[in-house]
């Protein structure tokens, strides 16, 4: 994806809600430890789904921490918090990463966590993606239960986006897993 493909991409849904956010701006607050979960996120899915020549594709698992701080809060409506993750292939790639996930609620029973990150990539024996630093972003779509617990699917997506490597091929990933997330103090209580 040419660079400023994948900077329209980052930057549209970011842009579209800071225009339609004036409205919130009486109602911001920063590092909120109110209505922020500290959550872990269990996932496993299919790395590199799209992938038509049947040898990059594999089975992924993921590992995401997010701490129960709001970086910055717009009312109710959305949160932004900081968060770090990892996963493997089972063909030894793996990822480490850190950054920040939107929280934005829908109703009472479904929320959107969309998410953007920085992070360091060994391929392993899987998929080259022509860098050692990536980007990794996406959204997962949970369901809230009582208790809490959060099930759900998300899509995730690792490039270098032309920006984190001079290699201009950047073949990337494309990932979807089923994921649960579990409340950090319904976990270890």
């Amino acid at each position: 994806m040419p660079r400023r493909a994948f900077l329209s991409v980052l930057l549209t849904p970011i842009l579209i809600f800071l225009t339609s956010a004036t409205g919130l701006a009486q109602n911001v607050s920063f590092f909120d430890t109110k209505n922020s979960p500290s959550l872990i996120s269990f996932g496993a899915g299919i790395f590199n789904v799209n992938d038509t020549d049947g040898g990059n594709k594999a089975a992924l698992f993921q590992l995401d921490v997010v701490p129960g701080v709001s970086l910055v809060k717009f009312g109710e409506s959305f949160y932004v918090q900081p968060y770090a993750g990892a996963w493997a292939t089972h063909e030894g790639s793996i990822m480490g990463y850190g950054g920040v996930q939107g929280l934005i609620p829908i109703g009472q029973r479904f929320e959107a966590r969309p998410f953007v990150a920085i992070g360091v990539y060994d391929n392993g024996g899987g998929r080259e993606l022509k860098s050692v630093a990536l980007f990794h972003s996406g959204i997962s779509l949970f369901y809230v239960a009582q208790s809490g617990w959060r099930f759900g699917a998300t899509y995730t997506h690792q490039s270098h986006g032309e920006i984190l490597s001079s290699d201009s091929e950047n073949p990337g990933a494309n990932n979807f897993l089923a994921t649960v997330a579990v409340p950090w103090d319904k976990l270890f209580n």
